[in-house]
């Protein structure tokens, strides 16, 4: 299969590593996938990588936010498509993402399922462009080792040991889901902490 190049820009490390695993379950190798947190960083490697696809975040709160960091990538590859994640996903985004032709849009926090139903679609939108696509793709594997998607966020109200905390970040790290709470050193297990 012609290589189709990926770009994944999410701050959330356990997004970039379930996408980047997702995607090379459709076929698509390893080195055809690139990942980045920030837009700016996704502009930097698209200039040499030129991404057929963008999978992002909406980067809300930025300078560049997701809708114009693809209009940012057409400059490089004008075929460029995108997908946009957001926990912001307000009727006015959504609507914004699909006339700029986004292949789909999912609040976060979204489920394992959600994102795999969301790229499967995908997949078929990207087939029906690429007609080669339909017979070279294979269906997505499970891979065990990609944890489930965080249900916790920054900001969070959660019970750890008792005690009411509020997360701080979410990390994916070296296999593990692990939260850093405001107030409380080091970095907690998330299957310790429930979600209030």
């Amino acid at each position: 299969m012609p290589a189709i190049h990926f770009l994944v820009a999410d701050s959330s490390p356990a997004i970039q590593t379930f996408l980047r695993q997702l995607l090379e379950g459709y076929g698509f190798e390893p080195s055809w996938i690139k990942t980045t947190s920030t837009p700016h960083a996704a502009l930097e490697v698209a200039a040499e990588h030129q991404p057929h696809v963008l999978l992002t975040d909406c980067y809300s709160k930025d300078s560049i936010n997701g809708i114009s960091l693809h209009q940012s990538l057409q400059k490089f590859n004008p075929q460029c498509q995108f997908g946009l994640m957001s926990a912001y996903m307000s009727p006015t985004l959504a609507e914004q993402a699909q006339r700029a032709g986004a292949l789909f849009q999912l609040s976060k926090p979204f489920t394992a399922a959600d994102i795999k139903a969301a790229m499967a679609d995908a997949m078929e939108q990207m087939a029906q462009r690429h007609p080669w696509m339909a017979s070279n793709l294979r269906p997505a594997q499970a891979r065990p080792v990609v944890p489930p998607l965080p249900k916790f966020k920054a900001g969070d109200a959660v019970l750890y040991q008792g005690r009411y905390e509020t997360v701080k970040d979410v990390i994916f790290r070296q296999g593990e889901l692990v939260v850093h709470l405001l107030g409380t050193p080091g970095m907690v297990p998330a299957t310790k902490i429930t979600k209030l």
